[in-house]
């Protein structure tokens, strides 16, 4: 595990363990609660101190430049808003 501290300005402590591994191909798995809820709210907590978007693409840019990415999985996206709205428009004539 690599805090957002470890990777706000270069991917060297990843990259390095990476090829320690010996791994050739890799799979992202991209939790949305690494992105700081400062910048955008998009997972189930409020999470702060995490990465800005730009980080983590640049972090996912060097993964990819260093491996063969062979799968992207994508976690903890919460739409709040479609939930919101859904229990809103309940009732709204045509909508049911």
């Amino acid at each position: 595990m690599f805090p957002p501290d470890t990777l706000r300005d270069d991917s060297a402590a990843l990259l390095e363990w990476l090829r320690g591994t010996g791994a050739s191909k890799v799979l992202i798995h991209f939790d949305v609660d690494t992105i700081d809820a400062d910048e955008v709210h998009l997972g189930l907590g409020y999470d702060v101190g995490g990465l800005t978007s730009a980080q983590a693409r640049r972090v996912v840019a060097d993964i990819d430049g260093a491996a063969d990415v062979v799968a992207l999985s994508i976690a903890e996206f919460f739409p709040r808003q479609v939930i919101h709205l859904r229990s809103i428009l309940a009732g709204f004539p045509l909508l049911g």
